[in-house]
């Protein structure tokens, strides 16, 4: 009786689960349908455009800017944003380009739930003893997550290969998590400080293994480019980035860059001032130097510890990074979720401040107003305070050493 009554009840637990994260996919199809009528606005017809310029043999001209403006008038209706990522990132978005843009902008938007339902069930069999479809249904919650959906970006798919690097270090399994990494070179303000930290802290063994691979992956997509673009293309996509905030609809705006750039800006209205430049190198080297100390703290064969590390490295990329989208927040997701694992872990001192403190800030983190208020109010760069106060936070959270000291 009890096996039969046991069955059913995981059976119930299991419809129950499944039920709710059918409503939160049928709402975000919903959303999609009516929102992709009207793509204006969006991001996604920019990476669109480039996978067409591709497909019509126009690779050598991917950032020429005249050439974007006239794919974007004809397949978008519209004149927007450019792509302004690496050449070998449009290929990809190749695999929707061949379906007129509303539905190419479902097909991606359907690409994007594969993508953190894959990197959300990972997590659940690395470390959360939580079904995955409940975290599904809990990441779709989160606003990046649903303005990564809304403009048809490519954060989620970075999520997945960090979450995917993230498991793979933490067996010690360096090469793999270099490759991972490197595939996300498509936004690399935010790998390479990622790799920075990991190159600086693992192990000889993890460290040799993680350059090869990080080394391997970023060379094949470099040659992958210039088979796209030509040679060429590594002397004019520097010097288009380096142009770009001239050009009209540029998209940077760092008031809504929830990092610190956009905190530099709010107070000296500039990022390019010597005083902004100053205050700006010693937030990105203070915060390097507590992300090393964070490390150097993790005890030998702790995964608890490191998930503290690795969560924190994850925050410290997102702040000092130079560029950063709302939507790219959604990386968040991660340590997130890592710390949510070490406030619930049983082990860890209960009584403990920093980990309540921790806990207060996630859920402020979550809070759809306060996203939906600072970008109404064009100062989403109010956002990098919480995810500061996180990033501090989490550097007095107990280590296993702490634990078995208290113990």
């Amino acid at each position: 009786m009890f096996s039969r009554g046991s069955s059913r009840e995981l059976a119930f637990s299991s419809a129950t689960k499944t039920f709710i994260i059918c409503v939160f996919v049928s709402s975000l199809a919903a959303f999609a349908v009516t929102h992709s009528a009207a793509l204006q606005g969006t991001d996604f017809p920019d990476f669109y455009c480039a996978a067409r310029m591709l497909a019509a043999g126009h690779g050598h001209q991917l950032y020429d800017v005249g050439l974007q403006r006239q794919y974007q008038a004809r397949y978008a209706g519209r004149v927007g944003t450019l792509y302004i990522h690496p050449p070998f990132e449009a290929v990809l978005y190749l695999a929707v380009a061949w379906l007129p843009l509303r539905y190419a902008y479902l097909l991606w938007s359907l690409l994007n739930l594969t993508f953190l339902g894959v990197a959300e069930r990972r997590l659940a069999k690395e470390i959360l003893p939580w079904d995955w479809r409940l975290l599904l249904g809990v990441s779709l919650a989160f606003v990046p997550t649903l303005l990564c959906f809304l403009q048809g970006q490519d954060s989620l798919l970075l999520l997945l290969l960090v979450v995917l690097a993230f498991a793979a270090l933490r067996h010690g399994r360096g090469f793999a998590a270099g490759c991972w990494l490197g595939l996300g070179l498509f936004k690399f303000q935010l790998v390479l400080p990622l790799v920075l930290v990991l190159v600086v802290t693992q192990n000889r063994n993890v460290r040799t293994s993680l350059v090869k691979g990080f080394g391997l992956a970023a060379l094949a997509l470099a040659v992958f480019s210039a088979a796209i673009s030509g040679w060429s293309v590594f002397l004019i996509y520097p010097r288009f980035l380096l142009h770009l905030k001239a050009q009209p609809f540029a998209g940077i705006v760092p008031p809504v860059m929830a990092n610190f750039r956009g905190l530099i800006y709010l107070f000296f209205h500039s990022d390019q001032s010597s005083g902004a430049l100053i205050s700006l190198s010693i937030l990105c080297a203070a915060a390097l130097i507590m992300t090393l100390l964070g490390w150097k703290k993790t005890g030998r064969d702790s995964k608890d510890d490191f998930d503290l590390a690795f969560a924190s490295t994850v925050t410290f990329a997102l702040l000092v990074s130079y560029h950063l989208n709302p939507h790219d927040l959604s990386l968040l997701l991660l340590p997130i979720a890592l710390l949510f694992r070490h406030a619930f872990d049983r082990t860890s001192v209960v009584r403990n401040p920093a980990k309540w403190i921790t806990f207060g800030w996630l859920g402020i983190l979550f809070l759809p107003p306060l996203h939906l208020w600072t970008l109404r109010a064009g100062a989403y760069a109010l956002m990098s305070l919480p995810l500061l106060a996180l990033f501090l936070s989490v550097a007095f959270l107990p280590r296993r050493e702490d634990v078995r000291a208290v113990n």
